[in-house]
């Protein structure tokens, strides 16, 4: 285990200028977006402007890389490639489901009248897939109406989509998109529209 000045060390990627990420987190997130990575293309502008990391930290992520390596989330081909294992594609996830909604910043936008509706009801034994769904919808914006029933009124994300559509959750949420609610005053009022 890291003690707590390597780990502060080790949070190096600035995410919507003021949350860092870890350089595995940003490693495993960039994998699931990509599908594969090598060392020297893993610095593009695009990666490094998204989680706020520049090649000054290019040891930092070498060492994370064989870390994820050896713990056996991350495979590297003869050729160089680095990519998921079948371990790290869950763990590579919830990395770049992590990121995303950090990075997520409420936009002022107009209301189109919709309102985005999840109903959730994540048995005790994914526990920990209900409490993530939990703090992402709630990083997003929306407020819990009642209980596991979460109101918003705006157009969600992709990565929030994708959160419901993963394997763990999906048997367990239903998504609403709907303009038919015979009393929103309080709702209107919640979100100050």
């Amino acid at each position: 285990m890291n003690s707590i000045k390597e780990t502060k060390k080790n949070r190096i990627g600035k995410v919507a200028g003021k949350v860092a990420l870890s350089a595995t987190k940003i490693i495993l997130a960039v994998l699931w977006e990509t599908g594969k990575i090598t060392v020297q293309s893993f610095f593009p502008p695009q990666y490094a402007k998204k989680y706020g990391y520049t090649s000054l930290y290019r040891d930092h992520y070498r060492n994370s890389l064989y870390g994820l390596k050896k713990r056996g989330v991350v495979e590297k081909t003869n050729n160089g490639i680095y990519r998921l294992t079948e371990k790290g594609e869950k763990e590579a996830f919830f990395a770049y489901m992590n990121a995303e909604s950090k990075m997520y910043k409420l936009k002022k936008e107009k209301w189109d009248g919709k309102w985005r509706i999840i109903f959730f009801d994540v048995p005790e034994k994914k526990r920990r897939s209900r409490d993530y769904l939990r703090t992402v919808v709630r990083q997003i914006g929306f407020r819990e109406f009642q209980k596991s029933i979460w109101i918003y009124p705006y157009k969600i994300p992709l990565f929030l989509k994708e959160l419901l559509w993963d394997e763990n959750i999906k048997p367990y949420t239903r998504f609403i998109t709907t303009t038919d609610i015979e009393y929103d005053k309080d709702m209107q009022k919640l979100f100050k529209l």
